[in-house]
């Protein structure tokens, strides 16, 4: 069991992140004069890398949330994600009802390059895996740390419409601590996402 020290520095941590996004969504943006950022629901399918995890949970399942990013200088852009994912499964000896509930929170920074219809982009970032899970033998509460690369593109139907179809692949590694042995929660992402420009 993690100590209070523990707990208190990854708090810090977290919300010295989410500060400091907060700062830079909120510095004069230098960058386009055609937007300054987005506004983005997305939908997609996620699956963790980890063995033992899919002989309880199986496949994966859906991912939905909320993109939020805005440009800094040239055609570089800071995005922070607010996700949640949901499986319910077996435990493998007894057959008992599990659910896992996984809330991913992303911060990045990508390279977007315009062209005339669509917008191809590169991004890394860093990432917080926060989890519950549920079942006859007890709960968990935990989180996971790790960094991701994710590779994409915007389409643009018209400069005129101010909503873009965004298609991304995005993998992460986060690994954290159960009590007899090392979860991968990171794995493969694939999304779909609507976003509202300004």
């Amino acid at each position: 069991m993690e100590t209070k020290k523990n707990l208190t520095k990854r708090t810090a941590i977290l919300l010295w992140s989410f500060f400091f996004l907060a700062g830079l969504l909120s510095f004069p943006l230098l960058a386009s004069d055609r937007h300054q950022g987005t506004v983005e629901f997305v939908l997609g399918g996620f699956t963790p890398n980890d063995d033992q995890f899919k002989k309880v949970y199986q496949t994966g399942g859906s991912i939905r949330g909320l993109v939020l990013s805005a440009y800094l200088v040239s055609n570089f852009n800071v995005y922070l994600e607010f996700k949640g994912w949901h499986k319910t499964g077996e435990l493998t000896f007894s057959k008992a009802k599990t659910d896992f509930y996984l809330f991913p929170l992303t911060f990045g920074v990508r390279y977007i390059y315009p062209t005339t219809w669509f917008l191809p982009y590169v991004g890394i970032g860093t990432d917080y895996y926060f989890y519950y899970e549920d079942n006859p033998i007890g709960t968990a509460t935990n989180y996971a740390h790790g960094y991701h690369f994710q590779v994409g593109t915007y389409f643009q139907a018209s400069k005129r419409i101010p909503v873009w179809l965004n298609l991304k692949i995005k993998y992460t590694s986060a690994q954290t601590q159960s009590p007899n042995r090392t979860l991968q929660l990171g794995g493969l992402e694939y999304a779909i996402g609507l976003a509202l420009v300004f």
